[in-house]
C-alpha cells in the first residue's frame, strides 16, 4: 500500500498550481475589469478547492463502501489532499480579499462572518493535520475538531451553490447534487460499520 502514497508535498503544490491556473483564466476571462475579474478568479477557485474537499470529505466513505483500488489510495492520500484543499481555499480567499480591498467588490456581513468562521476552521484543521497534534490533542478530541469543522465547511459550499442555483442553476444543481452524494455516502458508510460491529 506504501507504493500508492504521494508525498503529501507534492499534492499541495498540484492543488495550488490548479487554484492559481483557475485564478488566471478568471482574470483572463473578465481582463476588460479588474474588480471583475478577481471575482471571476475567486469563483473558480472556488470551485476547484470544492472539488478537493469533496474528495477528502468523501474518501472514509468511499473506501468503507467499496475496498481496495482508487477508493484504498484516496483514503491513504486524504491527509495529502486535504492540505491541498486548504492551500488552494486560501488562494481563492487570496483572490477573494484583492477584489474586496483593493476594487471595493460588495461582501455582505454574513460572508465576512461565515466565511471568515470557516476560514479559521480550514486553518486550523491544516495547522492539526498531522501525527503530532493528534497526540497532543487525543484522538478522540482531534477527530471532534476535524469533523464540525468539516461539517462547517460542508455548510458553507452548501448555502453558497445554494444561492446559484437562482442564477447559475446548471452550477448550483450540481454541486448540491455532489454535496447531497457525499452526505449519503457517509450514513451509508457509517450505517454498513454499525452491521459489522451488531452482535450477531
Amino acid at each position: 500500500m506504501s507504493s500508492r502514497r504521494k508525498p503529501t508535498g507534492r499534492i499541495i503544490v498540484m492543488a495550488s498550481l490548479g487554484a492559481f491556473a483557475a485564478g488566471g483564466l478568471g482574470l483572463w476571462l473578465m481582463q476588460d475589469t479588474a474588480r471583475e475579474g478577481f471575482l471571476a478568479a475567486a469563483r473558480l477557485t472556488a470551485r476547484w478547492s470544492f472539488l478537493w474537499f469533496i474528495a477528502a470529505w468523501s474518501a472514509s466513505s468511499l473506501a468503507k463502501l467499496w475496498p481496495g483500488g482508487w477508493r484504498a489510495a484516496l483514503l491513504f492520500n486524504r491527509r495529502g489532499v486535504g492540505l491541498g484543499f486548504a492551500a488552494a481555499h486560501i488562494i481563492h480567499a487570496g483572490f477573494f480579499l484583492i477584489a474586496i480591498l483593493g476594487f471595493g467588490a460588495p461582501a455582505g456581513l454574513v460572508t465576512v462572518l461565515g466565511g471568515g468562521l470557516g476560514y479559521l476552521f480550514v486553518i486550523v484543521m491544516a495547522l492539526t493535520s498531522n501525527d503530532w497534534s493528534v497526540r497532543a490533542l487525543g484522538p478522540k478530541s482531534w477527530k471532534l475538531l476535524h469533523s464540525v469543522g468539516g461539517y462547517y465547511v460542508l455548510g458553507i459550499f452548501a448555502f453558497s451553490y445554494y444561492g446559484r442555483l437562482a442564477t447559475k442553476p446548471w452550477l448550483g444543481a450540481s454541486a448540491l447534487a455532489l454535496i447531497g452524494a457525499a452526505i449519503l455516502l457517509r450514513i451509508a458508510a457509517a450505517m454498513k460499520t454499525r452491521r459489522a460491529q451488531a452482535p450477531v
